[in-house]
């Protein structure tokens, strides 16, 4: 299981060795207010059952490629696993998650759909819901701080 990083064990784990890479996540909202949640449903998706952690529930995102920017690198991960552009991207949280044999460093954007979009044909497995309907799934530990604070405290969108 991921620990999370605390900015003492960032201090002791930087530079110790370990493989690092840095994903970039999206946290996109459709605005429906009309859900309870201002910012309205959220996007999630199923990770493929051969994938590490396989069966669990995410935001769309992954990792940086060359020499895009972590916004480039979200946007692509958008388009590639669910087929959708989003509005405008604003950072919304940045988290290390340290598994046995690497960290993580994760960048969380938050943003909208473009309004008229749907899934591409044969994206990943996916669903709208609130913030506080995806504690209902099976969702990655490195992402429930993130999560949690989307709940107790919604945010401003870009």
């Amino acid at each position: 299981m991921p620990m999370y990083c605390t900015p003492a064990r960032q201090a002791r784990w930087h530079n110790c060795g370990m493989k690092t890479s840095e994903v970039a996540v999206v946290i996109l909202f459709d605005g429906d207010a009309g859900t309870g949640y201002a910012a309205g449903r959220m996007l999630i998706n199923l990770r493929p059952q051969q994938a590490y952690f396989g069966g669990w529930w995410e935001w769309p995102g992954g990792k940086r490629q060359g020499e895009e920017t972590l916004e480039q690198c979200a946007r692509r991960e958008l388009m590639e696993e669910i087929g959708i552009e989003a509005l405008a991207l604003a950072e919304y949280d940045r988290r290390v998650v340290s598994h046995p044999d690497r960290e993580v460093n994760v960048v969380f954007f938050i943003g909208r759909v473009k309004e008229g979009q749907a899934a591409r044909q044969g994206a990943m497995m996916h669903r709208w819901v609130t913030p506080q309907e995806a504690g209902e799934y099976r969702f990655l530990e490195g992402s429930m701080p993130v999560l949690r604070r989307l709940i107790e405290q919604p945010p401003q969108m870009p």
